[in-house]
């Protein structure tokens, strides 16, 4: 990426986030976490740095179609109806045409914008994908975007912590890739691990070293 081009994202970004921290500072947080959670990912699986850089901010932009959402219903303390639940799940689209009409170009961008509600078993929304048709992009971009919803703190429902979430994901055996979520349950299992267990490592390495 030129230098040019990556000060143009930056400034693009910037004016996203700040639209959605002025709609919901709860919708804002979210895509931070999902974006950090996307750069850590995608590092961890040693893809390349132009496809980090890209899935860091497929993450951080995935959720901005909810600006078109009333923010009444986004912080709404209870379930949804299902006319509210249609609404919402229509950001997918709407941050989709969204991005295009502001000039995005880059698929990987888009397609995790618009489909990172699908599921591989087809239950997802807006198109009702099947795997063959969902890229690897959108699936890391839907694991952290998971994982980071039942690790945040809901209007309805309590956070829950880091590895019950990911036995409950574990459980979506049809719906998610079970392969990345193992991965990704190696990357988390190891960023909680106690900081002993890690200064205990780090001593036996310099002992062998020695």
């Amino acid at each position: 990426m030129t230098p040019l081009k990556a000060k143009y994202e930056a400034r693009r970004n910037a004016y996203w986030m700040n639209a959605a921290r002025v709609h919901d500072p709860t919708l804002h947080l979210h895509s931070v976490h999902v974006s950090e959670l996307c750069a850590c990912f995608s590092a961890f699986l040693n893809l390349p740095v132009d496809q980090q850089t890209a899935l860091t901010r497929a993450g951080l932009l995935h959720d901005i179609g909810k600006i078109k959402v009333p923010a009444a219903i986004l912080k709404k303390p209870s379930p949804l109806t299902p006319e509210e639940t249609k609404i919402v799940q229509a950001h997918a689209y709407f941050g989709f045409e969204m991005l295009l009409e502001a000039g995005e170009t880059d698929e990987l961008l888009l397609t995790t914008t618009r489909d990172h509600h699908e599921r591989l078993d087809g239950s997802g929304y807006p198109r009702k994908l099947r795997a063959p048709d969902i890229s690897v992009a959108v699936r890391i971009v839907t694991l952290c975007d998971v994982f980071a919803a039942m690790t945040e703190p809901r209007p309805y429902v309590a956070a829950m912590k880091w590895d019950e979430a990911l036995a409950t994901m574990a459980k979506k055996r049809t719906r998610l890739d079970l392969d990345l979520l193992a991965r990704f349950a190696t990357m988390m299992t190891a960023l909680h691990a106690p900081k002993k267990q890690f200064s205990l490592l780090g001593n036996r390495f310099r002992k062998k070293k020695a």
